[in-house]
């Protein structure tokens, strides 16, 4: 294994070496952000020569990138700002990355949706974390507040092989609420916050017991027939989109949902003589 290594990066050295090695561009050629090259009338190259206007420059840099599958891996491009594999003084770490990681799975012939939805994907994309007022039980008739911390938006920037960069980007556009009692409301993520300010809220009609109240209890009957506590579920719904230098395209959608019991009880008022 260390003689089929060693021989490996004994030819990728010479390979290296044999790539005309590092100059800078004459004023009147440039590369533009996606790769190509463009020259005046008459414009020379390093080395000498006319490069007709619109001639792809070779592929001489290479990327990292992070695959939701095989983890730390890398890719060739011809788009200016990797490392320059034709810079005699990148030779050590052009070397250590294509001998001890994998060429990327992504291929120029991915559909770009289909990049930015396996990027998505693998967001960790966060759950709510409610909490109640009233604390510990709700009270019939009066509105229960339910709070949970708004989640940032996640972004990744990934530079596909064909040179372009792809922006991913998840946000969470809506948090259902599943109360337990057969009623569903809808509220925007921001809107989860702790009473007074809060307002996502629902008024209950209904206290909840447990077996033994209901059945033994004078006002057992006011109970919820079944339920000891409401079962209350969060969600978030996490909605995925990618550009690649113009508008947003959307994706879709992931959920990531919570369920938490809920108790709620009654205030009976008592006349006093």
């Amino acid at each position: 294994m260390a003689v089929r290594r060693t021989a490996s990066v004994l030819v990728l050295i010479a390979l290296l070496a044999g790539w005309p090695g590092p100059a800078a561009d004459a004023d009147d050629c440039y590369y533009d952000p996606v790769g190509e090259i463009h020259c005046s009338p008459g414009g020379t190259l390093p080395g000498g020569g006319i490069k007709p206007p619109g001639d792809r420059p070779p592929i001489r840099y290479v990327y990292t990138s992070t695959d939701p599958v095989v983890g730390d891996c890398h890719y060739w491009s011809r788009r200016p700002g990797g490392i320059d594999a034709w810079n005699p003084a990148n030779d050590p770490i052009v070397i250590r990355i294509v001998t001890t990681t994998p060429v990327c799975p992504v291929t120029p012939s991915d559909p770009p949706a289909a990049i930015a939805w396996r990027i998505f994907r693998s967001f960790p994309l966060a759950t709510p974390s409610p909490s109640f007022q009233p604390v510990g039980s709700g009270i019939t008739g009066l509105p229960t507040y339910l709070a949970s911390p708004d989640p940032e938006d996640i972004s990744h920037t990934e530079v596909l092989p064909d040179g372009r960069t792809m922006d991913v980007r998840a946000s969470a556009t809506m948090l259902v609420v599943d109360w337990g009692d057969g009623s569903t409301t809808n509220f925007e993520p921001s809107r989860a916050q702790p009473y007074p300010a809060g307002g996502v809220t629902h008024t209950y009609t209904t206290k909840t017991c447990d077996a033994t109240y209901r059945q033994e209890h004078p006002s057992g009957g006011n109970c919820h027939p079944t339920l000891e506590a409401y079962p209350v579920t969060a969600t978030f719904t996490w909605t995925g989109r990618y550009r690649i230098g113009g508008g947003w395209i959307e994706l879709g959608s992931l959920n990531r949902s919570i369920t938490v019991e809920y108790d709620v009880d009654e205030v009976q008022g008592v006349l006093q003589p």
